[in-house]
C-alpha cells in the first residue's frame, strides 16, 4: 500500500481521507498546484484564504472505461493537508440507458479497480509533497455518495 511505510499504523478499511502532516506547509499550496498540473489535472478551485485546492474531474488512468474520472479535493490547515476524492463513471445498459456512478474515494481491502486506482493516485501525489508522516481517517459521507449513487437518463 502506498504511503503506509511513512506511518506507524496500517490503512484502516474504508478510510476516505489521507492527512499529510508537516512541520510547515509554507509553499505547499503552490507545490501541490504544480504537481496537479504536471500530472494532467486542471485546477477547478483554488482559495488560499480558506486553504482549498480542488481539481476538475480528470481521466482516471487505468480505469475500467474511457469515461472514468477522478476529482481530487484538498484542504490546508496549520500543519496538515487533507486529501479526499470522488470518482465518476458512466455505464450503458442494453436498452440505451446511461448510468452515472459517483463514488467517494476510499481504501478497500476488497478489490474495486477504480476506487483503488484513485486511492493509489492520492497516495502517489501525497508522497510527492514529502510529508513528515501520513495518517488516515474516515468521514461519514453517506449522504454524499460513499455508497455509489446511481442516476440515469434516457438517451433520446
Amino acid at each position: 500500500m502506498l504511503a503506509q511505510d511513512t506511518t506507524t499504523t496500517p490503512v484502516p478499511d474504508k478510510s476516505n481521507r489521507l492527512i499529510l502532516h508537516f512541520k510547515d506547509t509554507t509553499g505547499k499550496f503552490t507545490q501541490l498546484a504544480h504537481i496537479f498540473i504536471d500530472r494532467g489535472y486542471d485546477i477547478d478551485m483554488k482559495d488560499r484564504e480558506f486553504g482549498i485546492l480542488r481539481t476538475k474531474p480528470s481521466p482516471l488512468h487505468g480505469g475500467d472505461s474511457f469515461t472514468d474520472q477522478l476529482e481530487i479535493k484538498t484542504i490546508f490547515r496549520d500543519s496538515t493537508i487533507t486529501f479526499s476524492g470522488v470518482t465518476y463513471s458512466e455505464w450503458w445498459g442494453r436498452d440505451g440507458t446511461t448510468y452515472k456512478v459517483t463514488s467517494e474515494v476510499h481504501y478497500l481491502k476488497k478489490n474495486n479497480r477504480n476506487i483503488m486506482l484513485s486511492w493509489e493516485e492520492l497516495g502517489k501525489i501525497a508522497e510527492l509533497l514529502k510529508p513528515a508522516f501520513i495518517t488516515y481517517s474516515t468521514v461519514d459521507v453517506t449522504k454524499k455518495g460513499l455508497k455509489a449513487e446511481l442516476e440515469y437518463k434516457r438517451n433520446n
